[in-house]
């Protein structure tokens, strides 16, 4: 048996078709999903890549340990778990903050960032102006807006002739062997900038520049009109459509005693709440993600939907479980294992899910405990806490979160309120384990519209 984890950018839950959604946004996923667990209620703790990825790969909240922007050495990874157990780990992403320096390399054998080879040309001319002028000068952003023109064509044609560097990487990594393959896929993050089949698919007029357009939504969202609104949505959904493709391009080096795993790191916002892309907040739309675990043909399944709430503390222990490795104790979350085999009873209670986040969005990546923000989240109902007040949302009655209840109270809230308190009283600004980021990793993030 081997292991592959799929890692999405950006997906928001209602844009997996294996879990509802209302149009086929994903048929390759679709399909593996008939072999195995598609999880409707699957929660991420935090609505941005720093955020998330702590309590992906570490078992635990993304603010333990004294943050997020590195990887403390005190949290044990899934990858340095496995490698301890002698599996060959490989591991590859295009996401600038997943980059070594950040401490997610640890326990790989092989860890690949495709992002410091992508655009090789136009990216040493930048980094030549970079250091020339820097980055206020005038030469220098305007040399950045070419750059930025020419980045989405460039990228759009290679995606229409061939695959993303990360496909090509995963792919050969399990035909060579490896025990465990993670693979971070960039798309659907903005800009969005899908190849131009899936721009058909979607009904994006031909004339629409992607790049410049989501560019726009995720500054000004506001002054966007409507036929502009619904093409960012049609542009979105062709981003996704675009990495189910690239998905089933890696699942041909997979075999039926593969342990696939697929999930977003977080969602993607689409005008709800004011906003386009995933600003500091935990909106549904920022932290209901899709999973997807299809288990290895030897091993029992109860094929179809879960309904059950999980989160992504859960993810890490699944995987172990599986590959035969006992969870580090510090590891929280709980083995998937006996939902995908369809157990009863307990096992189906729902798991209280907590996202939080103490970042701005003048200050992303960083630990800032006055912007502090916790979610609980139950299927049907959900508080979020910030340093001013606490709200209440039925999700049942308002799935779009839009009318809060200020301090609700009743018998339905108190497991919710319990859970609140204690991790409000468990979180500790006493250290921080910071990366220093370089210029080129500073200009990545800007591209990704993480800083301005």
């Amino acid at each position: 048996m081997n292991v592959l984890l799929v890692t999405i950018d950006a997906w928001r839950a209602s844009h997996a078709s294996f879990a509802g959604a209302d149009r086929s946004y994903t048929p390759t996923l679709e399909s593996l999903a008939t072999d195995g667990v598609a999880f409707t209620q699957a929660v991420s703790h935090g609505p941005a890549t720093p955020y998330a990825f702590p309590a992906l790969f570490t078992s635990t909240q993304p603010l333990d340990h004294g943050g997020y922007e590195r990887i403390a050495p005190e949290r044990r990874l899934l990858s340095e778990t496995l490698a301890d157990a002698d599996h060959r780990c490989v591991g590859v992403h295009g996401n600038p903050w997943l980059g070594e320096k950040y401490g997610y390399a640890r326990g790989y054998d092989a860890y690949h960032d495709v992002g410091e080879f992508t655009l090789p040309l136009l990216d040493r001319t930048r980094e030549l102006l970079i250091d020339r002028f820097g980055l206020d000068h005038p030469v220098y952003r305007a040399a950045q807006t070419v750059y930025r023109r020419a980045q989405g064509p460039i990228q759009r044609l290679r995606s229409d002739t061939g695959e993303a560097a990360e496909v090509t990487v995963a792919r050969e990594a399990l035909r060579d062997g490896s025990d465990f393959v993670w693979m971070h896929l960039l798309a659907p993050h903005a800009p969005y900038d899908p190849p131009e089949r899936h721009r058909e698919w979607a009904d994006v007029p031909a004339d629409v520049d992607g790049t410049a357009l989501s560019t726009r939504a995720q500054r000004d969202p506001d002054g966007l009109g409507d036929a502009e609104r619904e093409t960012i949505e049609r542009l979105y959904a062709a981003s996704v459509r675009h990495a189910d493709e690239q998905v089933g391009s890696v699942l041909e080096a997979a075999t039926d005693e593969t342990l696939v795993v697929v999930t977003a790191d977080h969602g993607e916002a689409l005008f709800e709440h004011g906003q386009v892309g995933h600003e500091p907040a935990l909106y549904d739309e920022l932290v209901h993600v899709p999973l997807l675990v299809r288990p290895p043909a030897s091993t029992p399944v109860e094929a179809g939907r879960v309904d059950t709430q999980v989160r992504h503390v859960d993810v890490a222990p699944t995987i172990l479980d599986y590959a035969g490795v006992d969870a580090p104790s510090t590891f929280t979350g709980r083995s998937l294992r006996p939902l995908v085999e369809g157990a009863s009873g307990e096992e189906t209670t729902d798991r209280i899910a907590v996202s939080e986040v103490a970042s701005s969005r003048t200050t992303p990546g960083r630990v800032a405990p006055e912007a502090l923000q916790v979610a609980v989240r139950l299927p049907d109902r959900k508080l979020i806490a910030t340093t001013d007040e606490v709200r209440g949302y039925d999700l049942q009655e308002d799935p779009g979160e839009r009318a809060p209840t200020v301090d609700p109270e009743g018998e339905r809230w108190t497991a919710l309120y319990d859970a609140l308190t204690d991790r409000r009283a468990s979180i500790a600004f006493t250290e921080t384990h910071t990366a220093d980021r370089d210029e080129a990793v500073e200009q990545r993030l800007k591209d990704l519209g993480y800083l301005d």
